[in-house]
């Protein structure tokens, strides 16, 4: 959790949440297109015994998905669903981006990194967004992604995607 203090932990949401509502978390936040069949096989463990780690869950959600392992882990989409609804991200990178226009000042830029479509699908509407005529020129008209090179100096960077925009004057 982002904030120690929330409620809400990863933990409770595998263990207790409904069936479908685990399976609506995983494919909207995970974009995992075996959703419901991990929702079924998760709730259906956890009648025997809860689940009491990130590897063993990790472990378990590899066992369901079919495939073999690629170039990501099979439960990589299962943890950054969990990640992101546990901390409710997306709403709050949907603050951020309101808030942008009133804390950015005229000629400032706002630059964000995204690690996932999700994130870059906020940014870019938001850079976009026209509500009293344009607010933003944008600096980026696609997203700009890390070179080969930094990707070797740095794999997890091999998601990342950055928008750049100059707030318009008022």
């Amino acid at each position: 959790r982002m904030d120690v203090t929330q409620r809400k932990t990863a933990a409770e949401v595998v263990n207790f949440e409904q069936r479908d509502e685990l399976a609506r978390i995983l494919f909207e936040y995970g974009e995992e297109r075996y959703s419901r069949r991990i929702a079924r096989a998760i709730v259906e463990r956890r009648k025997r015994k809860r689940f009491s780690g990130t590897l063993e869950l990790a472990e378990f959600v590899a066992s369901v998905v079919p495939g073999g392992r690629g170039r990501i882990h099979p439960a990589t989409k299962t943890f950054q669903a969990l990640r992101i609804a546990t901390n409710d991200e997306l709403a709050e990178l949907e603050r951020l981006c309101a808030l942008a226009k009133d804390i950015v000042r005229p000629g400032g830029v706002f630059v964000c990194v995204s690690f996932h479509s999700l994130e870059d699908r906020i940014v870019k509407r938001a850079h976009r967004e026209r509500n009293d005529g344009p607010v933003w020129e944008l600096l980026t008209k696609k997203p700009v992604f890390p070179s080969d090179e930094e990707v070797a100096a740095n794999p997890r960077s091999r998601s990342a995607r950055l928008r750049a925009a100059r707030r318009l004057s008022s």
